[in-house]
């Protein structure tokens, strides 16, 4: 296997586990609020906070530490490989890069957008760069949260899609169609967290360079662009719209015509898969230094054992593994409901797993299901997660709510 397509599958591996990753968390959020929302993870959030955490040393709401956190790794990453967020590790921009990839399958060709308005069209993304981070700043809230396709992605499957999201929802889906034609149209034309990242890509230490001497100008390394630069032409790539992605690298036919290099007289070249795996790495460790430092939070600590907090997910987690004890606390029905339903004789009872109760635990999920619908409850919002319903809460058990 040649190893540009190792390079590729390896990048690709490593979106495809960034984007399961991601679509993981922001499910988990949906189904119970302890995991924090996608907003949580996104860098552009430690962005739209950074005036209230310099100014007032807090985070505006939504917003976690982790925000600011992976705002600082695209920004060191930024430094060196510039836009290699973009192009690596981004799992909206892959969403798109999987769209042109159908559109490439099934019409073979490009759609190419004139040079005037293409070149128009990239300032707009840092028109809304300016425009959000100025609403943001003043209003110390998150002006771009019902416009943002990635939210929009993140609520599919729930109520607030086509309501709370329906901007979003229309420019994710514009984003992807557009996609199948025209390469990464969010990112070349929309995306604010692009336009701060080419701001900043342009101080990047490494550069595409090309050896004149060995081109033959098949023009190849243009058509796999994804963002339309017209790599022949240049000796280096120094726009603030390359994506670092190395598509152009390894899709050249002449070996060391084009490559990754660092400044200075000696134009020392560096590797496609050291700018891959630096990129990656940075992530990682800044990541796993910050997890293991309580800075960066995957999840709100409850102090409730495993098998009591998943049920916090509704009854759909209960297992032989609970007790009695488990459903009053987190569901709020009084013991003696339980006591009658399933012949518990005393107190102790109540301590005993189901197992050890000879109890099913589809009869347990089906009891508690069936009073949260005689009281017009959704048991799986007990954190506000879930899908449908309007349930209030941990602070009320359903039998007491008026109808």
């Amino acid at each position: 296997m040649k190893k540009t397509t190792v390079l590729r599958l390896s990048r690709w591996g490593i979106l495809i586990s960034i984007l399961v990753l991601t679509t993981v968390m922001g499910r988990l959020h949906q189904m119970i609020k302890l995991y924090p929302s996608a907003d949580a993870f996104c860098p552009f959030g430690g962005l739209e906070s950074l005036w209230s955490l310099l100014r007032y040393n807090s985070l505006i709401r939504k917003i976690s530490l982790s925000s600011v956190i992976l705002l600082a790794a695209s920004t060191g990453t930024a430094l060196i490989f510039r836009r290699s967020f973009c192009g690596n590790i981004c799992p909206l921009g892959f969403l798109q890069e999987l769209s042109g990839t159908a559109g490439r399958f099934l019409f073979k060709k490009r759609v190419a957008v004139p040079s005037l308005p293409d070149k128009i069209l990239r300032y707009v993304k840092y028109l809304v760069l300016v425009f959000v981070l100025a609403l943001s700043w003043r209003t110390f809230s998150l002006i771009i949260q019902p416009y943002d396709p990635w939210l929009a992605y993140q609520h599919i499957g729930t109520e607030d899609l086509f309501s709370r999201y329906l901007i979003g929802t229309v420019i994710l889906f514009a984003s992807l169609g557009l996609g199948i034609f025209i390469d990464r149209p969010f990112c070349r034309y929309l995306c604010p967290m692009g336009g701060f990242l080419g701001i900043i890509s342009k101080m990047g230490l490494t550069r595409i360079r090309r050896n004149r001497e060995s081109c033959i100008d098949c023009g190849i390394c243009d058509r796999s662009c994804p963002v339309d630069l017209p790599v022949s032409k240049m000796e280096k790539v120094t726009s603030a719209e390359c994506l670092a992605c190395s598509a152009c690298v390894n899709s050249c036919p002449v070996e060391n015509t084009l490559e990754y290099s660092l400044p200075g007289k000696k134009k020392r070249r560096i590797s496609v898969a050291v700018v891959l795996i630096g990129t990656l790495a940075i992530f990682a460790a800044v990541i796993a230094f910050t997890t293991i430092s309580g800075q960066f939070v995957w999840k709100t600590e409850t102090g409730l054992e495993s098998n009591v907090e998943r049920l916090l997910a509704g009854p759909q987690q209960i297992r032989g593994d609970n007790q009695p004890l488990h459903i009053v606390q987190i569901f709020q029905i009084p013991p003696a409901y339980l006591q009658d339903r399933f012949s518990l004789l005393s107190e102790e009872d109540f301590y005993k797993s189901f197992d050890e109760l000879d109890i099913d635990p589809a009869e347990v999920r089906a009891y508690v299901n069936e009073l949260y619908e005689q009281a017009g409850l959704d048991p799986t919002k007990l954190l506000g997660g879930g899908g449908g319903g309007h349930g209030r809460g941990r602070g009320s058990h359903p039998e007491e709510e008026d109808h």
